[in-house]
């Protein structure tokens, strides 16, 4: 009995003293790992603000690590840089940052962190980061005047070189981005997700076919975004917007261009007669999207944009606003972009666009609206090896002009060509010409009384100078009468022939004439270059149109 007692009471003593020396190891963790989290933290915080000469603060709250598993979380992070550090710096002509980040987040995770690397030889490599609630303020600090700009794997310093992460998620993020310290926010993003896999920070992974931005797939999901252009005029915003480098797609709802100010402010702030436009799309769906080319080379490839539901609303106000300066050609816009691109093909589905003008002594602006616009823009391009005299950019387009008249068109534009050389041709279907008077009426004080189009056919060929071409309009029955300026459409002159009129009107009724050929007008118009390139092409249909009638090209004054 007494064997028995003796014999539990030993192994009761061994199991305390193992019960001690696993609640002593346990205590020896604990507190190695307390000091451990608090030397790291303050270890990070000390690294962030030297390796930026001070111009970052870091700051990380409710800190836990785990370096047996290699896992480290934190409550929230807090990167605030110091604007005034980045003056003294920036006076003392030490190397800075072009752009500063404000960063704010919420619970951070890095699962499988390898400790060793990153605090011996100061690589991040780990399986997976979380960040919840991120909100990001980018401020650009000076103009980028760099022609070119080296990888990002060849500028980066410190630990992040050689960064390697399998997974990053970040959930509910926020994004804004400012020109300068004091301004406004001139991009948002006020939601977003986004995935990224297999990141890699080197050279190889760079230069890898099969990623983009040296990740593998990047997938981001945002919405209610908001751009303010340069000059405050104008604000862009999306509702949503999809993005997926591995499938190569963007899609994007709910787009809008609209003006900040009322017509005649935005006029003021011009200085000039402006055209206020407000633009719509539906939806905005991009396929064949060559991210890797643009990561490496700085080149946007895109095989097929898809526009549905485009809408343009547009007004100009002539009458107390005088035209200044030049507007461009599409040739010289896409010769002035620097950066190479090719869109492959650009579908416009189920279009709409008002155009409304409000002319000296009118007392009421003229309009005129294309309805069911669809079109096909193929080639676009400032590639040379992509586009050429041979190889021109096509837009095919057909519309309903005041949503009756049958309006198809072709334009080739061989973008390259330093003259603005292109051409136009097309047909207009079987119409009443009235249709006309709503924008004939209050801007040329010409309406037309009656008149019927069985078809008409254009081409032209244009420069940046002059347009010459001819018109074919088979019409009959047409009757024209003058309006006197100022009188709303109220007084006409009738078919009254004034002497100083009498060359001018020379109307034929009909195209043909009974027992004759067809009459073909010739386009010759000069080009004014205060105008925009769709004035350009209305007046050359406006200049055929005339001479196919019997018109001069100009009314006299009255």
């Amino acid at each position: 009995m007494q064997h028995h007692t003796t014999s539990d009471s030993s192994k009761l003593k061994k199991w305390l003293k193992v019960i001690a020396w696993v609640v002593g190891v346990s205590l020896l963790v604990f507190v190695g790992l307390f000091f451990f989290t608090f030397w790291l933290e303050s270890k990070l915080e000390r690294m962030v603000e030297a390796q930026s000469k001070g111009v970052y603060k870091l700051r990380l709250y409710g800190l836990s690590t785990s370096p047996f598993i290699g896992s480290l979380a934190v409550d929230s992070l807090e990167l605030q840089p110091n604007y005034e550090r980045w003056q003294e710096l920036s006076k003392k002509r030490s190397s800075t940052p072009r752009t500063l980040l404000r960063l704010h987040t919420g619970p951070i995770n890095l699962r499988k962190l390898s400790y060793v690397k990153a605090l011996l030889k100061q690589k991040i490599q780990l399986d997976e980061l979380e960040v919840a609630k991120l909100n990001m303020l980018l401020t650009v600090m000076r103009p980028d005047t760099t022609e070119s700009h080296k990888p990002l794997h060849e500028t980066t310093k410190g630990f992040l070189q050689g960064l390697a992460i399998g997974k990053i998620h970040v959930r509910d993020g926020q994004l804004g981005y400012r020109l300068q310290e004091a301004a406004d926010t001139a991009f948002t993003v006020k939601h977003f997700n986004l995935q990224v896999l297999g990141y890699k920070l080197d050279s190889a992974s760079f230069h890898a076919k099969e990623r983009a931005y040296y990740a593998k797939k990047y997938m981001l999901a945002a919405s209610n975004i908001t751009y303010q252009l340069p000059d405050g005029l104008y604000s862009a915003t999306t509702d949503t917007l999809q993005l997926d480098t591995q499938a190569e797609r963007v899609l994007v709802k709910g787009l809008a261009l609209k003006p900040t100010v009322e017509p005649a402010a935005l006029a003021r702030a011009k200085g000039k007669a402006v055209t206020y436009q407000e633009i719509t799309v539906k939806e905005a769906a991009l396929q064949g999207v060559a991210f890797g080319a643009h990561s490496r080379e700085n080149e946007v490839r895109v095989r097929h944009v898809q526009l549905l539901n485009p809408s343009l609303t547009a007004f100009k106000d002539k009458q107390h606003f005088q035209d200044k300066g030049t507007k461009q050609l599409p040739h010289a816009m896409v010769q002035s972009i620097k950066t190479p691109f090719l869109l492959d093909t650009i579908a416009l589905k189920h279009g709409y666009i008002r155009y409304a003008e409000l002319v000296p002594q009118a007392q009421e602006r003229g309009h005129i609206t294309f309805h069911h616009l669809r079109a096909l823009i193929t080639n676009l391009s400032n590639m040379p090896e992509h586009i050429s005299m041979e190889k021109p950019a096509v837009v095919q387009a057909t519309t309903k002009v005041m949503d009756r008249a049958k309006l198809n068109v072709t334009i080739k534009l061989p973008l390259l060509n330093r003259n603005g050389y292109h051409t136009l041709e097309g047909e207009i279907g079987e119409t009443n010409l009235q249709i006309l008077n709503p924008i004939l009426m209050p801007t040329t004080f010409m309406k037309i009384t009656r008149g019927q189009v069985s078809s008409a056919r254009f081409k032209a060929e244009l420069t940046d100078a002059r347009a010459t071409g001819t018109m074919v309009v088979l019409y009959n029955n047409l009757e024209v009468e003058l309006l006197k300026k100022g009188s709303g459409g109220d007084q006409g002159l009738g078919k009254k022939l004034i002497s100083e009129l009498a060359d001018w009107i020379a109307i034929k009724d009909s195209n043909p004439a009974e027992g004759e050929q067809p009459r073909t007008g010739e386009i010759a118009f000069s080009h004014n270059r205060q105008k925009s390139v769709f004035n350009y092409w209305k007046s050359c249909l406006v200049s055929g149109f005339k001479s196919s009638i019997g018109l001069k090209s100009e009314i006299p004054k009255k």
